[in-house]
Parts: structure tokens; sequence; C-alpha cells
């Protein structure tokens, strides 16, 4: 990506994080010991502003490539190495979906440990035993984090965890 893309883009995210600080301090953000409904968003919208601002930063000292740089090759739309990509980050997206869309039904710790074995497998395939060990983890302890630690209320699914 040209320096200008990048300028671009991080400066696009630095103020999307910015309005997402403001709408999340908006909301009780509370104490790390009593934390209110804005203090997780408010948080990663703030961790998400000094990655941006680092971009920014970054894009800003980024030079272009003098006359004797010849540019590098940019891949069409219909080149080999971009289609799976891009296959990939439909299949995210579509995830992504199916996640919020069963969250209810099937519950947290299902729905979280399917969309990270899917996630494992499918879409950054690791060895069988690294997926189901980390989605299985990984959902665990979010679940013994929010609903244990933190009494978040979440949904339950049919077997009630």
């Amino acid at each position: 990506m040209s320096p200008l893309r990048e300028r671009v883009a991080a400066t696009i995210l630095l103020a999307a994080s910015l309005a997402a600080i403001v709408e999340a301090h908006k909301l009780a953000v509370g104490s790390p010991g009593r934390p209110g409904p804005g203090f997780f968003p408010f948080y990663l919208a703030v961790a998400l502003a000094l990655v941006a601002l680092v971009l920014v930063l970054q894009s800003l000292r980024a030079r272009a490539p003098g006359p004797a740089a010849s540019p590098p090759e940019v891949a069409s739309a219909g080149d080999a190495q971009t289609r799976p990509r891009r296959a990939k980050v439909v299949l995210t997206l579509a995830a992504g979906l199916a996640y919020a869309f069963a969250f209810e039904p099937l519950g947290f710790a299902l729905t979280t440990f399917v969309f990270l074995l899917f996630l494992l497998t499918v879409i950054e395939p690791q060895r069988p035993i690294v997926s189901l060990s980390t989605s299985a983890a990984t959902a665990l302890g979010a679940w013994l984090l929010f609903r244990v630690l933190l009494a978040v209320p979440l949904p339950a699914g049919p077997w009630g965890f």
C-alpha cells in the first residue's frame, strides 16, 4: 500500500476510534473493580486509538520511493494470490455474522467454541489438536472471566452454561 493510502487509512481508523471513545464515555465506564457497561468499549477504543496513532506517525515517516526505485508490483483483481485472501475475508465475515445470529440460541460458550474452531480450522488452518484445545480453552476462559468473575449475564444456550 502506498504511504498516502496508509496515512488515509490510519487517519480514518484514528477518527473512528476517537468517536468510539466519545460514545463509550457516555456510558458508565466504572472502574476495574466495578466495570460499567462502557468499561470495555471505552478501553478497547483507547487501545485502538493508540494503535491508529502509531500507524499515522509511521505513515508520516514513510517516504515515497525515489525516481530510481521501481514501483512495487500491484496485484490485479484476478491474481491467483488475491482470490484466496478475498475468500478468507468473505468466510470470516460470514462466520462473524453466523456467530451473531447463533449467540442467543446456542449460548456464549458453544458459539464461541465453534466460531474459533472454524477460524482455526478453515481460515488459518492449524493442527486439529491445536484448533480444538485453543478453541476450548479460549471459550472456557472467556466464559469464566465474564460469567463467573465479572458476573456478566451471558446467553446460556440449551445446556445451561
